[in-house]
């Protein structure tokens, strides 16, 4: 994306130099040139052509040069460049001098009007123009098949014209529809991959979040308990300060990783987050045993078929139980809680349920932030279901997770 935008920058910048500047005004040096070489010929037809005895060979040139000059403003102003020609068309006609290449001239101010006008446009600006062949039939008294001939001819001409400007003007009609149209797919692209930066840095914020509010959770428990054990039973003091010590190793490496994705995404072709494994309902047991010990008392139940469950599923199911798990510690002093999953056939059913201690107050709710937002965000990806809400004395989290019923069984 970067380099998409570099690349219209400098794309966007002007060039420098006689190359740049001859194709950024080649259509107008095209309509200087073409009237040169027109110039040159009509004079030299002039020269060696037959004129009137009255007057110089080089007297119309005063005349048709300059409307042939005209064809350099036909672009910004189309149909005085017709009218000028024509006038001095019909008028070099009636006075029966040479008129040159002054007829390929009113071809060309013709398509300059047709292919910036409507159809009706092109049509009063072609009927115009068959005043020229009409003067010619009255001027050199013409028989009625030259006649026919030269209408004929000048309605061939114009019907050209008029076809190839309207050609032109529905292929630029349809380049400039094209240019709009990759000028969005270029916005959507940088739209797209902005919503995706924002869905990975959201994804990896809910992934912070669970890791180290559920790692500070067990941190704190297990102070609290070897503080509490420090004077009485220094053993289990200390196993407690060893198992604290792992727990903090293990949320140092997890974040380690984290980090190490979001500096190098690409390096070597892998992912980061490839170097460790993807948390997943096996990993529960551990979840469950490393909150041991403290005031809460821990119940972990499997029910149903036990199996393996897709990578989605199974580190969904994983983040809930982690962030329920934590929402309890942090609320809940003392009391009960139970952990249940339950492998049903169609869909696996998660319940993280506790009850307070005798004197405590149950909070307002367990779940503050945005904690049951990325829960309800992680659920809803996958099509499940998922509800939370205060019971007697204590707190009730559910979640329902669909799951192919011929997964794998354990």
């Amino acid at each position: 994306m970067v380099d998409h935008a570099l690349s219209r920058t400098a794309a966007a910048e002007p060039a420098t130099g006689l190359w740049p500047w001859l194709v950024a005004h080649r259509a107008v040096l095209g309509d200087i040139g073409f009237v040169l070489v027109l110039s040159v010929a009509h004079g030299f037809d002039l020269s060696i052509g037959e004129h009137p005895p009255w007057m110089d060979w080089w007297w119309p040139l005063l005349v048709s040069v300059p409307a042939t000059a005209m064809l350099v403003l036909r672009r910004r102003m189309p149909w005085t460049v017709l009218l000028v020609m024509l006038v001095v068309t019909v008028a070099l006609t009636l006075l029966e001098l040479y008129i040159g290449g002054l007829n390929l001239a009113i071809l060309i101010a013709i398509y300059s009007v047709c292919v910036r006008g409507s159809l009706t446009v092109s049509v009063v600006a072609a009927s115009l123009a068959m005043i020229f062949p009409v003067a010619q039939m009255i001027v050199y008294e013409l028989t009625p098949v030259e006649s026919f001939l030269r209408i004929t001819g000048g309605v061939v001409n114009l019907v050209m014209v008029v076809g190839w400007a309207r050609a032109m003007q529905v292929g630029r009609r349809r380049a400039a529809q094209l240019e709009q149209t990759l000028t969005m797919l270029d916005e959507a692209r940088d739209q797209l991959a902005a919503d995706a930066a924002a869905v990975e840095r959201a994804r990896i914020a809910r992934e912070f979040h669970d890791i180290v509010s559920h790692n500070l959770s067990v941190v704190a428990l297990r102070a609290g308990v070897a503080r509490a054990l420090i004077d009485r039973d220094q053993e289990h003091a200390r196993q407690t300060l060893q198992e604290l010590e792992q727990s903090s190793r293990g949320a140092l490496g997890e974040m380690r990783n984290l980090l190490n994705a979001l500096r190098d995404r690409n390096a070597a072709g892998q992912d980061p987050m490839d170097w460790q494994p993807t948390p997943g309902l096996d990993g529960v047991d551990a979840l469950v045993h490393s909150v041991r010990g403290g005031q809460v008392e821990w119940r972990f139940e499997r029910r149903g078929q036990i199996r393996e469950l897709g990578s989605g599923v199974e580190v969904t199911a994983y983040r809930i139980v982690q962030e329920a798990m934590t929402n309890v510690l942090k609320h809940a002093g003392s009391g009960r809680a139970r952990v249940l999953l339950d492998y049903g056939a169609s869909a696996l059913r998660i319940e993280v349920t506790n009850h307070l201690g005798a004197g405590e107050v149950p909070p307002v709710s367990h779940f503050s932030g945005h904690g049951l937002i990325g829960l309800r965000e992680r659920v809803a990806l996958l099509g499940g279901t998922l509800t939370a809400h205060p019971i007697l004395n204590g707190f009730h989290l559910e979640a329902v997770l669909p799951c192919a019923e011929n997964s794998d069984l354990a």
